[in-house]
């Protein structure tokens, strides 16, 4: 072997980077069909997609997964974007994926289900927001295809059941492009034409057929509309988004003008049973009226009215001799209110004059016992100065006698002076200052 020898893992990395540079073979669309599917606890999704001749192992990690419309399964037929690459651990070829959608008919189904999740949660199918259908409409607005057997299910039945109604109608596309947008500007045109109820409808077909009744502004459109609508499209097992937000959804274009009308026999019949009734209930009450009358005409108050107004008039004059009773009967209590306003007066003028009397006696005594006593506690003021007088110091200072003081008080004692000392003495009519000469 004249080759250099070669180790797996430089191979497989050599066959790695090949792989990885090679511009054919990053961000293919795969298709196939999904098996092994494993929804691994860490958000990876782990598959193998396959065809009839192949299949190849398949990783998508989570921050690609979680931005999946739907999680596939075993069987779904999908569409992958992916790198392509080898898994250098194993040397398994794989395919990195970093988008996937149900291919075909499945991705339909998809967005169907995303917008119809969508607007429920936004509250467009809400039963409260619903509008109530009238009775009796005479004024209906069909919107549907030209010329399609829808258009034609629709003039018979209204023929047949409620001819009596009038009918404008606007036919625009039922599919294909535009077809949505035309059915937008119609409803807007029929909603300002004062109308009872608006029928859209359209006949069966495939889900791709059906698709402008999907469609998320005519959904809106509906959910805004002021007339109540009913819708009709496909067949009995066909439900379009236009079906769950309109006022009531028909199975058929049939039964959608079933549903807005009513049948005239059946109103025919009502309106029969009606009269019926009405001249019924006619005769009865005129022949209520008539038998109430004769027993006015028979009754003795319409024989003899005076009896309607005898016993008021007897009653009336009871009533006047009360009256008259009651006014002498108030002069009465009048003059004896007068007479005991009058005695009151009295009486309160001689109590009046008698505590006037007790208050001028009570305060002469209080006068005269105040004087007294003032003059009980002069005399008794006046012994006491006397006897104060009689012992006071100043007496005792005139009769010759003084007080000595020195720095520390009051002398009494020999003891406490010495010589050269300063004193202080307290005459009666003055004070001197004197120097100790000699202590004998």
């Amino acid at each position: 072997m004249s080759q250099d020898v070669m180790k797996v893992s430089v191979l497989v990395r050599y066959l790695k980077s090949k792989l990885d540079n090679d511009g054919y073979l990053q961000r293919v669309i795969v298709s196939g069909e999904i098996s092994n599917f494993v929804n691994h606890r860490s958000g990876h999704w782990y598959f193998t997609i396959k065809d009839e001749s192949s299949r190849l192992s398949c990783v998508m990690f989570a921050s690609s997964a979680s931005r999946s419309k739907f999680i596939p399964k075993d069987g779904d037929k999908v569409l992958v974007q992916a790198n392509t690459s080898i898994f250098e651990a194993s040397g398994q070829l794989q395919l990195y994926c970093t988008g996937i959608r149900l291919d075909g008919i499945g991705d339909l189904h998809v967005q169907f289900e995303l917008l119809k999740k969508k607007l429920y949660e936004e509250g467009y199918f809400d039963e409260s927001h619903k509008k109530s259908l009238p009775l009796y409409p005479m004024k209906l607005g069909l919107i549907t295809g030209k010329n399609t057997a829808a258009r034609e299910d629709v003039l018979t039945t209204l023929s047949r059941r409620w001819p009596v109604a009038e009918l404008t109608e606007i036919n625009t596309l039922v599919q294909g492009e535009g077809a949505s947008t035309q059915i937008i500007d119609a409803l807007k045109k029929m909603d300002k034409l004062d109308l009872d109820v608006i029928l859209l409808v359209r006949g069966g077909g495939s889900i791709e057929d059906l698709w402008a009744f999907n469609d998320e502004n005519l959904a809106k459109c509906i959910y805004q509309l002021q007339t109540p609508i009913i819708t009709g499209v496909g067949h009995e097992i066909d439900t379009t988004i236009v079906d769950y937000v309109s006022d009531k959804r028909a199975p058929t274009p049939t039964a959608a003008c079933e549903i807005a009308t009513p049948d005239i026999k059946e109103v025919k019949q009502t309106l029969s049973l009606l009269r019926q009734n009405l001249v019924r209930k006619c005769q009865n009450d005129v022949e209520f009226s008539r038998n109430s009358l004769l027993n006015l005409q028979n009754s003795p108050v319409f024989k003899t009215p005076s009896i309607l107004y005898e016993q008021k008039s007897l009653h009336l004059d009871y009533l006047a001799n009360r009256l008259i009773g009651s006014k002498y009967s108030v002069q009465s209590k009048r003059m004896q209110f007068d007479k005991t306003t009058q005695n009151f007066h009295n009486a309160m003028s001689q109590l009046v004059m008698q505590l006037k009397y007790q208050n001028t006696t009570m305060e002469n005594n209080l006068k005269k016992s105040v004087q007294h006593s003032l003059e009980s506690k002069k005399e008794n003021i006046a012994k006491q100065i006397q006897l104060l007088d009689a012992y006071s110091p100043l007496n005792i200072l005139k009769r010759g006698y003084s007080i000595v003081k020195t720095e520390q008080g009051v002398c009494t004692s020999i003891k406490n002076i010495e010589v050269n000392d300063e004193l202080q003495l307290q005459l009666y009519d003055g004070q001197l200052r004197a120097v100790v000469l000699e202590k004998e």
